[in-house]
C-alpha cells in the first residue's frame, strides 16, 4: 500500500463535491484565456501587417487608412479580444458568467472583424476570419455539440449575404455565384466545427465515465499497492473524498481470490486503528475495487526517510497502537503477515495527532484456512523478506499470531535505530539471517544508549523460537505500557513535529538513502524462499 495523503481535484454537476465543479471553471476559464490571448495575438499581428503595409507600400496616407471604417472595426476587435482575454483571467466568474462570455463576445469580436473586411472590400477575407474563429473555438473550448452548432451558425450566419452585398456594390457580375459558394462554404465550416466538437467533447466524456465507479469518482492515481492500484477518489453525495483500491485489469484468480479475501475481512475489523473499508463492487467493465477511508499523513517508511531514527517515547506510542489493531484481528483469527512500515500509515487527525492505521491486508489468512491455491507444490511464503519470521520460512503453513509479533518487533527495531534489523544483497540472504543470525542490540547498532526496558521488548520479538516471543499482542501491548517512557510523547510534542514538517518538500525529501532502501523490500508470495533460505 502506498501512502494517501491529501490535497487534489475534480469536474462535474448536480450533487458533486463543490471541488469538481471548481475544476470544471477553472478548466473553462484556462481555455477562454488561451482562446483570447490567440485572438489578440492573431487579429493585431494581422491588422499592424494590412496596414504598416498600405502606409509603408502603398504610400496611402496613415490618416485615411487608420480611420476608416474597417480599420476602426478591427481596432475594436483587438481591445475587445484584449478585455476578454484580461477579464477571463483576472475575474473570478462563475461557468454561467464564462458561458455568456464565450458565447456573446466571441460572435460580437467575429462580426467587428466581418465587418472590417465588409468595409475593406475583402470577400475572402471575410470567410477566411469565420472559418479560423469557428473552428479555433470548437478545439479550445469544450462544450456540448448542441451549443457548438448553434453558436457556429450564428457566426457564419451572415457571411453570405454580405458577400452579396459586397459584391453588388462593386458591380460584380459574380454575385450569386460568389454567394452560393459563400453558403456552401459556411455550411462546411460549420459541419466540420460540430464534428471536431462532437470528437472531442465525447473523448472528455468518455474519461469521465472512465474515471467513475458507481456513486464515486477517480481523481488522482497515488500509487500501487500488492495487488492493484490506488486513487483519491470523491462521493457524490456524501461529499467526502475516499481512497479507492483498484485491481489490476490483468490479474488471475488467484489474485482475485486474495483481493476479496482482503476487503471481506478487513471489513469486519472497526478497531480505530484499523483502516475503515467502505465499499465494494465491480465497475460494468469487470474491474474490481473497494472503497476505503482517505488518509492524511505519511507511512512509517516515509518517516524513517524523513527524520530517521525516532525517540524511544514516540516508538512506544506507535508500536502500543499497532498492537491494538492486531489484537482485534488475531482474536478474530486472522493474520496480517505482511506488518511493514510501508503497511502501518502515520496520521495527523483533530485532537488526535500521531494515529496509526494498520493497511494493506492483501495477505491477510484466517488461523487453519488453507493457503493460496497456487502453493499446491510446496509451502507458500508470504510476506515482505526484511520483516519475515523465522517459522514464516521455516514452517509457513504453521504460522500463527506471533508471527506477526516479530515483523512488528522489526518495525520497531527500525523505528529505534533506522536500520532494519538485518541487511543483505539478496531476499534469500536476508531470510537466511532471520533464520540463523542473532540481531545485533538496538544500541550498538544506533551507537548510543536506548532504554534498556524497550530494547528487552523489541529484541523478545525478534527471538527466534516463537516460544520466546510475547503470547499476544495484548501482552506485548502491557509490556510497552509498563515502560519508563510509555505515554511521554505527548499530543504537544506530537503538534510541533507535524508543525515543522508542514512546510516540508517531501516529495524531495522523501529520496531512501541507504540502508532503508535495501533490495527485498517487496512484498513476495513463493513457494521456494524458504527452501533457500535456510
Amino acid at each position: 500500500m502506498v501512502p494517501i495523503r491529501a490535497g487534489h481535484f475534480l469536474p462535474s454537476v448536480q450533487g458533486a463535491d463543490s471541488r469538481s465543479f471548481q475544476e470544471e471553471r477553472a478548466f473553462l476559464r484556462q481555455r477562454l484565456v488561451f482562446l483570447y490571448k490567440t485572438l489578440f495575438a492573431l487579429s493585431a499581428s494581422f491588422f499592424v501587417a494590412t496596414a504598416g503595409g498600405s502606409i509603408v507600400l502603398n504610400h496611402r496616407p496613415w490618416e485615411a487608412v487608420l480611420l476608416s471604417t474597417g480599420a476602426v472595426a478591427h481596432v475594436l476587435n483587438i481591445l475587445g479580444a484584449a478585455a476578454c482575454w484580461v477579464t477571463c483571467r483576472n475575474a473570478s466568474l462563475s461557468i454561467r458568467a464564462l458561458k455568456w462570455l464565450e458565447g456573446l463576445a466571441l460572435v460580437g469580436l467575429l462580426y467587428l472583424l466581418k465587418v472590417s473586411s465588409y468595409a475593406g472590400g475583402d470577400t475572402y477575407g471575410l470567410l477566411l476570419s469565420t472559418t479560423c474563429a469557428i473552428i479555433s473555438r470548437s478545439v479550445f473550448i469544450p462544450t456540448s455539440v448542441r451549443r457548438a452548432f448553434w453558436l457556429s451558425l450564428a457566426c457564419a450566419l451572415p457571411d453570405a449575404p454580405l458577400m452579396a452585398l459586397s459584391l453588388s456594390a462593386r458591380g460584380s457580375p459574380q454575385v450569386v455565384q460568389a454567394t452560393l459558394d459563400a453558403v456552401l462554404w459556411s455550411a462546411i465550416t460549420v459541419t466540420l466545427a460540430t464534428l471536431i466538437c462532437k470528437t472531442i467533447y465525447g473523448l472528455r466524456q468518455e474519461v469521465r465515465d472512465a474515471r467513475r465507479l458507481g456513486q464515486y469518482t477517480l481523481l488522482e492515481r497515488l500509487g500501487a499497492g500488492s495487488m492493484g492500484e490506488v486513487f483519491l477518489a470523491s462521493h457524490a453525495l456524501l461529499r467526502r473524498h475516499t481512497a479507492i483500491k483498484l485491481l489490476r485489469a490483468d490479474a488471475g484468480g488467484q489474485e482475485l481470490e486474495r483481493f476479496e479475501r482482503e476487503v471481506q475481512l478487513t471489513s469486519q475489523l472497526t478497531h480505530p486503528n484499523t483502516i475503515a473499508i467502505y465499499d465494494y463492487g465491480r465497475t460494468s467493465d469487470g474491474l474490481f475495487y473497494y472503497a476505503m477511508e482517505y488518509l492524511e499523513g505519511m507511512d512509517l517508511a516515509e518517516l524513517l526517510a524523513v527524520s530517521g531514527p525516532q525517540p524511544p517515547e514516540r516508538v512506544i506510542h506507535i508500536l502500543s497502537q499497532v498492537c491494538g489493531a492486531l489484537e482485534e484481528a488475531h482474536g478474530q483469527g486472522m493474520l496480517h503477515r505482511d506488518i511493514k512500515p510501508a503497511n502501518l500509515f502515520l496520521c495527523r487527525r483533530r485532537g488526535i495527532p500521531d494515529l496509526v492505521k494498520v493497511l494493506d491486508f492483501g495477505l491477510v489468512k484466517q488461523v487453519g484456512s488453507p493457503e493460496d491455491s497456487g502453493a499446491s507444490e510446496g509451502a507458500v511464503v508470504a510476506g515482505t523478506p526484511l520483516y519475515l519470521s523465522p517459522e514464516t520460512l521455516a514452517m509457513p503453513g504453521q504460522v500463527d499470531a506471533r508471527s506477526d509479533l516479530y515483523s512488528l518487533g522489526a518495525v520497531g527495531y527500525a523505528l529505534l535505530t533506522g536500520h532494519h534489523v538485518f541487511e543483505g544483497q539478496s531476499a534469500s540472504e536476508i531470510c537466511a539471517h532471520h533464520v540463523n543470525t542473532p540481531p545485533v542490540h538496538p544500541e550498538a547498532r544506533l551507537g548510543y544508549a536506548l532504554p534498556a526496558d524497550l530494547c528487552d521488548i523489541v529484541l523478545r520479538c525478534l527471538e527466534k523460537q516463537p516460544e520466546a516471543r510475547f503470547n499476544s499482542a495484548r501482552e506485548l501491548r502491557a509490556a510497552l505500557e509498563e515502560c519508563v517512557h510509555a505515554r511521554a510523547w505527548t499530543e504537544l510534542e506530537a503538534e510541533q513535529w507535524w508543525a515543522a514538517q508542514k512546510d516540508a518538500d517531501l516529495e524531495t525529501t522523501l529520496v531512501r538513502n541507504n540502508p532503508l532502501e535495501l533490495s527485498g523490500t517487496q512484498t513476495l508470495i513463493t513457494a521456494d524462499l524458504g527452501d533457500r533460505a535456510a
